[in-house]
């Protein structure tokens, strides 16, 4: 058995009130991590397609406002 059904499986023992928010916090977790998946496979198209900043100049800007 996963972790997941696991979790599903004692989440089943909780109050119902307390269920709902537990699946309301999970569908906002999953939202999350799909948005950031997606974003994260959009910048490595562009960079594949030659799009991207050079890194020397991203380190440099960073170094600007960062310091060090």
């Amino acid at each position: 058995m996963s972790k997941f059904d696991r979790a599903v499986k004692a989440a089943e023992n909780l109050p119902e009130d307390l269920r709902e928010e537990l699946g309301e916090d999970l569908l906002h977790y999953i939202d999350k991590y799909l948005a950031l998946a997606e974003d994260i496979d959009a910048g490595l198209a562009e960079l594949d397609a030659g799009k991207g900043v050079p890194a020397d100049v991203v380190f440099d800007r960073l170094t600007a406002r960062l310091g060090s």
